[in-house]
């Protein structure tokens, strides 16, 4: 039988039981909770309202080009004005209009389309999907409300699985301990009776540590846990299912990341929001603490030189971009990794701890990152 390498391969703490692996995520659990108190809940408009506003913007255009004028529209946040002088201004106009109309149409039939549905729907009008995209960004600033106050979903690509059940819009129950996880609802603000005996959600970047974590049964190594990927970037559906996950259930949500600047990317979505969508939509869960693979972790693994991977001029350009935004700037630990990673000039993914050897993630580097409180 194969020895799994000892965690003398990490710089850190002892080795510690299971149950004092509980005990710490308890304590972080009462620290997250006494730290950030409760995420705010915001009032958005009745389905009523909304229609109201989409009536109120459809009669201003239609009677702005009756009297022969170009309709403008200012965007809520004053950042942008529309205006349909030119060619490619008109173009943008009369599909921020027929969007208007549909969005009219779920509202009043009561009824949810997501946006590749209505992408395929007309797909010689939106040309491609990123169009529809921008389109449907628009129309919820115009409105001021999120999207799914428009009746519009993003198709879901998240995946859960683990200690967690709740009933779905109609009342079905879904248990989500399977071997390969189950889809992610769209509805999530309608699932009901959130259950759950786990003592935090590790959310993963990747399908294949997901399915990896799976099968190696982390439970056994970690305890009780849910497990989540958005597969790369999350779509909004899987953000905002964490964030309901905190909400109800108060479990410490760990992001376990590659270690290259894209993955610290995707932690900063998760925990602190986008950049490209508006504030409005309230995705981040900013109780979430990002496990690994941290940058500082490379110097103490002992690993072969063929699962160190340089960094791209991409990568430096990312660094930079994230070394400038206020969560890395206002927050030393963080900003402290982005700098070991631009020293270092390497990146790791997640696979390359296979290299030490095939189960060290689940049998020493998540465990001993937990029995040390190894998180930022």
């Amino acid at each position: 039988m194969d020895v799994v390498p000892t965690v003398s391969t990490i710089d850190c703490c002892q080795w510690l039981p299971l149950n004092a692996i509980t005990v710490n995520l308890e304590q972080l659990q009462q620290h997250l909770i006494a730290f950030h108190g409760p995420n705010q809940h915001y009032a958005f408009p009745a389905k009523e309202e909304v229609l109201l506003r989409v009536e109120g913007y459809v009669q201003l255009i239609v009677q702005s080009i009756a009297a022969g004028e170009w309709p403008q529209l200012q965007i809520y946040n004053g950042e942008e004005k529309l205006s349909w002088k030119t060619a490619k201004q008109k173009r943008k106009g009369m599909l921020l209009f027929h969007l208007l109309a549909k969005v009219h149409c779920l509202l009043r039939t009561n009824t949810r389309s997501t946006k590749r549905d209505i992408f395929y729907e007309d797909v010689a009008l939106w040309t491609n999907q990123t169009v529809l995209d921008g389109v449907v960004t628009q129309v919820s600033r115009l409105l001021s409300v999120p999207r799914h106050c428009l009746n519009i979903n993003a198709t879901s690509k998240g995946l859960v699985a683990g200690s967690l059940s709740f009933l779905d819009p109609q009342r079905k129950l879904i248990d989500c301990q399977t071997p390969n996880g189950i889809l992610i609802p769209n509805e999530v603000d309608q699932l009901s009776d959130l259950r759950s005996n786990a003592r935090c959600i590790l959310v993963v970047e990747k399908d294949s540590t997901f399915q990896k974590l799976i099968d190696e049964q982390i439970h056994h190594f970690i305890g009780p846990c849910i497990l989540i990927t958005g597969k790369g970037y999350p779509d909004v559906t899987t953000r905002r299912f964490i964030r309901r996950l905190w909400d109800d259930l108060k479990l410490p949500p760990l992001a376990l990341m590659d270690a290259d600047p894209h993955g610290i990317s995707i932690m900063a979505v998760y925990r602190f929001g986008s950049q490209h969508l508006e504030d409005m939509e309230h995705l981040a869960t900013p109780q979430m603490r990002w496990i690994g693979i941290h940058p500082t972790d490379m110097e103490t693994l002992k690993l072969p030189i063929e699962s160190k991977l340089a960094l791209t001029n991409r990568d430096r350009s990312v660094i930079d971009s994230m070394a400038k935004r206020p969560m890395f700037t206002q927050n030393q630990l963080l900003h402290e990794q982005l700098e070991k990673q631009r020293q270092l000039d390497y990146k790791l993914e997640i696979q390359g701890l296979t290299k030490v050897h095939c189960q060290f993630l689940t049998r020493t580097y998540l465990p001993s990152k937990m029995q040390c409180t190894s998180w930022l």
